[in-house]
């Protein structure tokens, strides 16, 4: 699997909020933000759900995997989904950064890559699942 994924018991800006926290708990920050649904209402002028990128980043982690490979920048940043989906349901995925640089062929990358996987898989454990039924899809 690419990501790590986790419908959670909270709106979408509460979401929003848990994740910005749990980033941050960890270690990471967030580089950039990008707003899809008001992306492709400008862009497009097409409506769309509530869907934020957020684009995070751990400066250690990063620091190392460029010293190991000078173009493992092109893989930055690690993005976190949050999206409502149109059943109500908030779901919160993350790329799995071992699986994101399993193209960076040099011995120090694979343990970089599990120490960035960790932390993102920390990030989406940390926030509250969704328990009710009708939350998680569940009927």
């Amino acid at each position: 699997m690419y990501h790590f994924s986790k419908v959670v018991n909270a709106s979408f800006a509460e979401a929003i909020e848990q994740v910005t926290e749990s980033l941050r708990e960890e270690g990471l920050g967030i580089l950039t933000e990008i707003d899809v649904q008001a992306a492709f209402k400008k862009k497009l002028g097409k409506d769309f759900r509530n869907y934020k990128i957020l684009g995070a980043c751990h400066p250690g982690i990063a620091y190392n995997m460029i010293q190991a490979d000078d173009k493992a920048g092109t893989l930055y940043p690690c993005n976190v989904v949050v999206q409502e989906h149109e059943d109500g349901r908030v779901e919160v995925s993350a790329v799995d950064p071992l699986m994101m640089f399993l193209m960076v062929h040099t011995p120090e990358a694979k343990a970089i890559a599990l120490e960035a996987s960790e932390k993102m898989q920390a990030v989406i454990d940390r926030l509250p699942a969704a328990t009710m039924p009708e939350l998680a899809g569940v009927a």
